[in-house]
């Protein structure tokens, strides 16, 4: 299911446009708009707008540089990032891990502020974070064996990371080294990630049905990770690693 049918089977009264330009011509304000993805986003950032912008499926990362490059701020804008929160991502390999381990994550530049946000989350699961600055001079195999020492490594969207190229390394990397991964999107536990906690379609469509119902009391919400969440699992990456996954594992997570 789309997001946009998902959206329509909770809210009724939505109207669908391919250009933001198109969307404020001949009609009086609705509530709000949203942008589904990057481009979207950054389409509408381009144009005056008549209500606030919700940003959906963008990651915090990205949502939060093209609206700080955006020409034209809209009249107030918040998001629902499309990856799940740290908290959550810890939550879930707490439950997957099934025992306190050290988890492992790099950082660039523009995610260094993630440092503290992962290792206060890691706390709170049981678990602890170590956080390595990221060399770009040395390439992602070697940056990750200054993470060879972790039980588990966590990654999450970062632009200045990852691409197809250094994920298909970092894989293969950690599996010859029998590292699990834990992804930030169901796609890429498909890919060969251990798991990921993840919001659906459905998911993200209870969530800004509620920011609707805020925005209509004359509140803009804060950008926030998704509310409603579930766990994806690639059993084969697990028999692999000889990790057992659990019921409770399967289970975890928030569901409208």
């Amino acid at each position: 299911m789309s997001l946009a049918q998902a959206l329509r089977s909770r809210w009724a009264q939505i109207t669908t446009y391919r250009e933001p330009a198109l969307a404020v011509r001949g009609r009086n304000a609705p509530l709000a708009y949203a942008a589904v993805g990057p481009w979207a986003l950054q389409q509408a950032l381009r144009v005056t707008l008549d209500a606030p912008l919700i940003s959906i499926l963008v990651s915090r990362q990205a949502y939060t540089q093209l609206v700080e490059q955006a020409v034209r701020p809209p009249r107030g804008v918040t998001a629902v990032f499309a990856e799940a929160s740290p908290a959550q991502q810890m939550r879930t390999i707490a439950a997957v891990m099934r025992r306190p381990v050290t988890v492992g994550a790099l950082a660039s530049d523009h995610s260094r502020a993630l440092d503290p946000v992962l290792k206060a989350a890691a706390e709170s699961a049981g678990l602890s974070a170590m956080v390595q600055g990221y060399d770009a001079t040395i390439g992602m195999s070697r940056n990750l064996l200054r993470l060879a020492a972790a039980d588990a490594l966590l990654i999450y969207p970062d632009g200045d990371l990852y691409n197809p190229a250094s994920l298909r390394e970092l894989l293969e990397s950690t599996y010859r080294r029998r590292q699990p991964v834990f992804g930030f999107s169901e796609a890429l536990v498909e890919a060969g990630t251990l798991a990921s906690a993840f919001a659906n379609a459905d998911d993200l469509a209870a969530h800004l049905v509620e920011l609707l119902g805020t925005l209509a009391e004359g509140r803009l919400p804060a950008p926030q990770y998704p509310r409603y969440w579930r766990v994806a699992i690639n059993d084969n990456v697990a028999r692999s690693l000889d990790i057992v996954i659990d019921g409770a594992a399967r289970s975890l997570g928030d569901r409208p």
